[in-house]
């Protein structure tokens, strides 16, 4: 794919998603405030219905405990006889001042019939009366009210009423400062939870009572000051005139899982697709980049064979050329050197394409292991045989340290001896001084340890991760200079865990790099 295109691609459907993204955000958003709010509005309400209970529980209690205190023996007769005691017509009134009570009062006459007089009761000792007949004999309502005992009866009621409403009323304009005096906690959890549950809220709550300073008066076991930053508030005493109010602080803890559960399905769908096209446009991101970064590889790949095989086919191809050219007098054709040039080219040749090919039969999973009783140390010996004449070339040295006691194992020998091969190939292209190679070997724990260690140039830290993939090379400047695949390494570690091993890397660059095996002696043992 051309570069420009690709960025193109990639920069509109970023943009798309980033939209995509934005407008579903938004969405939520307002979902979630819609539902903030309904919900507010909900506790709002209920909390205004707790004050007017609150205020309710507290004249019954006044009321209920002022009934039971009253002293009946208290008589204020003789201010309100005088008006008892002079004509009434129905026409008469007295005009009062203040007003506080008014009762309606039954009174029978001689003849058994009712009279239904309503008394309001002013400031001092005026009375208004007013009536309802239940006959059209209007004169019979003086003949009752002349009586003697009706009349007293009559007074001692009023009396009574009079003297409690008084002592009420002046109990609930006289506040009480402590909170504690005005109302039952457990009372005050009630009617919480009644109004809470009649407003449809089933969630729990902590809450407290504080005054307009923040002094706490009651609260919840479990009440936290620091989460009451977003709680609802209400004065529970709205009609106090006198007093400092008391405020109902209250929160629910579980209040935002209620928010998404009242979103329902819709809510929780939009949230899960939202994730799953952010999770596939990384993807495709992902796979985009590494498509890319195969497709170089690819071509690095088709360039090193290509390279690697052209150079043993050219030389296979002079050779043959010399053999075939007759102006060279066959005296002086050395068939034995170019035969023998032609043998290991041809060697060569199938080495690289060997090394493909099992590459990519590991991939595939169909390489096939023949595994056997294997002594580990007589494929190094055989392995360093081969090698130190190489090693010698560039002036340099190969020793094999063979501390195992026990160096039988289970293992598949020809691949086994291409693993050591190839670490030990590495170990020679990536020094450029003269090469000092170690192979050692170790007893450990249910198996044995073998480490190849070299003096080449080493690899940095954030490399060490990458070589073991296929097709990677360490960079070694803009031009790769060292021959190969980048399949070493991947096919090394592709047969160590086919054995059930794992491979090790400790390197710093500059100093070299030491590749440790650690193999199991038993192939059905578990991993080391």
């Amino acid at each position: 794919m051309n570069r420009k295109l690709y960025w193109i691609l990639l920069t509109l459907i970023t943009f798309a998603l980033l939209g995509l993204v934005f407008l579903q955000t938004q969405w939520l958003k307002n979902a979630w405030k819609v539902k903030e709010d309904h919900f507010s509005l909900k506790v709002n309400q209920a909390m205004s219905e707790i004050a007017k209970a609150v205020e309710t529980q507290e004249t019954i209690v006044e009321v209920t405990s002022e009934i039971f205190s009253v002293d009946y023996d208290i008589k204020r007769s003789n201010n309100i006889s005088r008006i008892f005691g002079t004509r009434y017509t129905p026409q008469d009134s007295l005009k009062p001042q203040y007003l506080l009570s008014r009762e309606s009062i039954s009174v029978k006459n001689d003849s058994g019939k009712n009279t239904n007089t309503q008394v309001t009761i002013a400031t001092g000792d005026t009375i208004l009366f007013s009536h309802i007949l239940s006959t059209n004999q209007k004169d019979d309502i003086r003949k009752v009210l002349t009586a003697d005992k009706t009349e007293k009866e009559l007074v001692d009621k009023l009396s009574n009423k009079t003297l409690l409403v008084e002592k009420i009323v002046n109990k609930l304009l006289n506040y009480s400062d402590d909170f504690n005096r005005r109302i039952d906690k457990e009372v005050l959890i009630s009617i919480i939870t009644r109004e809470m549950q009649n407003a449809g809220i089933g969630l729990s709550y902590e809450f407290a009572v504080k005054d307009s300073k923040g002094k706490v008066f009651v609260s919840s076991d479990r009440y936290n000051n620091d989460r009451a930053v977003h709680a609802y508030k209400t004065n529970l005493f709205p009609h106090d005139v006198f007093s400092d109010p008391f405020y109902l602080i209250l929160y629910f803890p579980s209040k935002s899982n209620y928010i998404i559960h009242s979103m329902g399905y819709m809510g929780i769908l939009s949230i899960f697709l939202t994730l799953v096209i952010i999770f596939s446009y990384g993807l495709l991101v992902y796979i985009i980049f590494r498509q890319k970064k195969l497709s170089e590889i690819k071509n690095d790949f088709v360039n090193n064979m290509t390279h690697e095989l052209k150079t043993p086919i050219s030389t296979i191809s002079l050779a043959a050329q010399m053999l075939k050219d007759q102006s060279i007098n066959d005296s002086f054709k050395n068939v034995d050197h170019i035969a023998g040039i032609i043998s290991e080219e041809s060697r060569r040749l199938g080495f690289q394409v060997e090394k493909v090919l099992r590459t990519a039969m590991m991939e595939r999973s169909e390489i096939k292991l023949k595994i056997k009783q294997v002594d580990i140390h007589e494929i190094i010996i055989t392995i360093v045989n081969n090698f130190e004449l190489q090693v010698k070339n560039k002036g340099g040295t190969l020793s094999a340290h063979l501390n195992a006691k026990n160096p039988v194992i289970e293992a598949d020998e020809h691949h086994m001896a291409n693993v050591l091969m190839n670490l030990l190939e590495n170990a020679l292209k990536y020094c450029e001084k003269s090469p000092e190679i170690i192979i050692s070997t170790r007893d450990i724990t249910r198996g044995i340890s073998v480490s190849v260690q070299d003096n080449g140039i080493g690899i940095k830290k954030e490399e060490q991760k990458k070589i073991f993939e296929k097709f990677y090379r360490v960079p070694t400047g803009n031009i790769h200079n060292v021959k190969g695949f980048g399949l070493g390494l991947s096919y090394v570690k592709s047969v160590v865990e086919s054995h059930g091993g794992v491979i090790k890397v400790d390197s710093e660059p500059g100093t070299g790099s030491m590749f440790t095996l650690c193999l199991n002696k038993q192939l059905k043992t578990e991993p080391i």
